[in-house]
């Protein structure tokens, strides 16, 4: 009887472990204040104050701080460059893949007629409606998670 009571124990740590693993904590600023942060977005520090920050660490000294601030303005305007490539090249897939979908539509409305392809969009479209809505109830309860804390 022992062991089935220190299994069922040890499956009750089990399981409430992998629950509280799932949700993580929110980011919290200088301030101590909690910030949420959205999936790939990450918090960027100014170059004058990185350089600042560097300047009072290493004790540096002024002309120092001066080349490294010019060498993370630098950085940056070369991370700002190679995002605007990125968001472009998002861009042109995104309309390379409308039409690629446009044509495979048209030869799927060819083979199967029109009156069924519109049956396959309705049911696109609902399907794509109720995504929203389970990304939008996601997102109101992750928000409701961060303010209960």
């Amino acid at each position: 009887m022992k062991k089935y009571g220190m299994l069922a124990l040890a499956t009750i740590f089990m399981c409430s472990l992998s629950v509280m693993a799932q949700n993580p904590a929110p980011h919290q600023d200088h301030n101590g204040e909690r910030k949420e942060f959205k999936k790939g977005e990450m918090p960027m520090i100014s170059p004058e104050k990185r350089a600042e920050k560097m300047a009072k660490e290493l004790e540096l000294t002024d002309a120092q701080k001066t080349q490294v601030q010019a060498l993370f303005e630098k950085q940056e305007a070369k991370r700002h460059q190679e995002m605007e490539k990125v968001e472009k090249m998002r861009a042109e897939m995104k309309a390379k893949f409308e039409n690629e979908r446009k044509v495979n539509d048209e030869e799927l409305t060819k083979i199967i007629g029109q009156e069924k392809f519109q049956k396959l969009q309705a049911k696109r479209t609902e399907r794509l409606e109720k995504l929203k809505e389970r990304r939008e109830m996601r997102r109101n309860h992750s928000k409701e998670d961060v303010q209960n804390k």
